[in-house]
């Protein structure tokens, strides 16, 4: 099944809906703390936030496998420009010193509501929500839900430092990396960055799957999750060795990434004309074989509008790299200028 969560500010007579729903939201938080972190050293944030510079070129982006969908394929040679990206999505750490610093509201924060998954939504709430998607009832618009109450109102952050930011709308992820000074990595950058050098693998590692590599569901979904990852929802961003050769942890697994290519989707054959971006990387309620939702691998994409949010929508922000020479040639051709 496709998961399409939009939620776009034409969905805001649904505002109407969450005000009669409980002033007070007591939520189920399912998702295993066991490696969260309540304090973070400036080691930890520093490294939470370093970028790996990559030379770029050459490379094959997407599949040609048979079951490739949402524009995954056909394969084709792509060349990148040097840049650099963060070995990490961006942490609930390092957004809450953004939104210190900027006083930053969030689109969820302003709309007052978004998506949770509903395993960890209290019956109490569910019972108050009556407008649902209909081909993915599982996602619950939850009043209050945004990054620092991930499962709404009741829940914190405070063990989940290390988590990724969660609830984040392309637009709010632009504003954050601007700030840094960078910017959202393109599609072509992302996939680069995933394959760790690696051509035509299915994973950044290679061609097998490994559910000790990355955060997915394993069980039959939405009833079940055996947890053999060791997570029911979203995980820590260094719960897992890097999955590549290049350093990158997270590409494949637990949230999907904004990027800043536009998604071009096909309806019966007909164009869509709402505009989206590409979202990268799959998350936790996906699986190896696409049973449930989207396949986990390398090439996995969708299409979601630049406002949306949910509790498995992050990112992880990019940069260009200056080159040196490009630099000098200008000083030099300046130099020459001025003794004309």
């Amino acid at each position: 099944m496709r998961v399409l969560l939009l939620q776009s500010k034409s969905m805001a007579a649904w505002t109407d809906v969450f005000r009669v729903a409980l002033v007070f939201v007591f939520v189920i938080i399912s998702t295993e703390c066991k490696t969260g972190k309540d304090t973070l050293t400036d080691a930890d944030l520093k490294k939470f936030e370093e970028m790996v510079e990559l030379k770029g070129g050459k490379f094959i982006m997407g599949t040609d496998e048979p079951n490739a969908r949402d524009g995954e394929g056909p394969s084709r040679k792509v060349t990148v420009k040097p840049f650099k990206i963060m070995r990490y999505p961006v942490t609930n750490a390092a957004f809450r010193k953004f939104v210190k610093a900027k006083k930053f509201k969030t689109e969820a924060e302003r709309f007052q509501w978004s998506f949770v998954f509903d395993a960890f939504v209290s019956e109490e709430v569910k019972a108050n929500i009556t407008d649902r998607i209909p081909n993915t009832p599982w996602w619950v618009p939850v009043p209050r839900a945004y990054w620092r109450q991930p499962e709404g109102q009741g829940s914190t952050i405070t063990k989940r430092l290390n988590w990724p930011a969660l609830h984040i709308s392309a637009n709010d992820a632009k504003q954050y990396c601007e700030w840094n000074g960078w910017r959202l990595p393109t599609e072509p950058e992302w996939e680069y960055a995933a394959r760790g050098g690696l051509e035509s693998k299915r994973y950044p590692w290679g061609a097998s799957f490994d559910n000790k590599r990355l955060n997915t569901w394993q069980g039959k979904f939405p009833e079940e999750n055996t947890k053999e990852d060791g997570y029911h929802g979203s995980s820590p961003v260094d719960a897992f060795e890097p999955q590549n050769d290049y350093g990158m942890y997270d590409m494949v697994g637990n949230i999907w990434e904004w990027t800043s290519t536009k998604f071009k989707s096909q309806n019966q054959g007909q164009a869509v004309e709402i505009p989206m971006l590409v979202l990268r990387g799959g998350s936790y309620i996906d699986t190896k074989d696409g049973e449930f939702n989207h396949i986990v691998r390398v090439t996995t994409r969708m299409g979601n509008t630049a406002d949306a949010s949910s509790d498995n929508l992050g990112f992880r922000c990019a940069s260009d790299v200056e080159r040196v020479g490009k630099a000098a040639d200008a000083v030099n051709a300046k130099k020459e200028n001025v003794e004309l």
